[in-house]
């Protein structure tokens, strides 16, 4: 995996990858500066047939996004054949659980064997970890960010809870606290901020568990 080359990947095709996913394509049309900044801060990188994007067990704090290609997540276990959890398309943004806990990764994400490149894109939570700091990213931005994490993370225990709706986490679920005060504020920030790291709790607690399947967000 390496970073992408200015001249095989030019800005303006960089810029058509990241359009195409609905957290870059909502700031695009809120602020087309604040879409500058989040390009100037992600690394782009390219990656070919086989190539490990996240090793299980490492730590990380960035947010992946996949541009182009098939990733492959995979569970490592001792002394045992690895095994295809999921699969994870262009447009899917990945590696939210350790990322918001802060812990090692729980599975190797590699590219698929029949994709022939990859492109993803990754951004260090750094920079939007605090969110009182607007020094980077703006309200409105940080807004947008935690949205697509608290959707993602709740559409995953919504898939869960219908394979499996009497599951210990479902009687939790229905306790996260839902925002209700005015929109576009700080407060919404900080309930979202709140929101998403009581989901990831949750959603971990489920993958610790699994019943009967489910979607599994993991790493």
């Amino acid at each position: 995996m390496k970073q992408a080359d200015s001249t095989t990947w030019p800005l303006h095709r960089i810029k058509g990858l990241l359009a195409g996913v609905p957290f870059f394509n909502e700031v695009l049309r809120q602020d087309a500066q604040q879409f500058d900044a989040l390009l100037a801060h992600c690394e782009v990188l390219v990656a070919g047939p086989g190539d490990t994007v996240i090793r299980q067990g490492d730590g990380d704090n960035c947010l992946y996004f996949l541009l182009r290609g098939q990733l492959a997540v995979m569970a490592e276990q001792p002394q045992q054949r690895e095994q295809v959890l999921n699969y994870i398309s262009p447009g899917e943004v990945f590696g939210t659980l350790a990322m918001l806990r802060e812990t090692p990764r729980s599975a190797t994400i590699r590219v698929d064997d029949a994709t022939r490149e990859a492109v993803l894109a990754r951004i260090d939570y750094v920079f939007f970890s605090n969110i009182r700091d607007f020094s980077v990213f703006s309200l409105e931005t940080k807004l947008s960010f935690y949205h697509m994490l608290v959707h993602n993370i709740r559409w995953t225990l919504e898939v869960n809870r219908m394979q499996d709706p009497d599951h210990e986490v479902v009687s939790l679920l229905r306790k996260v606290p839902m925002y209700t005060g005015e929109r576009g504020t700080d407060a919404e920030l900080e309930a979202l901020h709140g929101q998403a790291h009581m989901l990831a709790e949750l959603l971990c607690r489920w993958n610790e568990t699994p019943t009967q399947g489910g979607a599994m967000q993991l790493t």
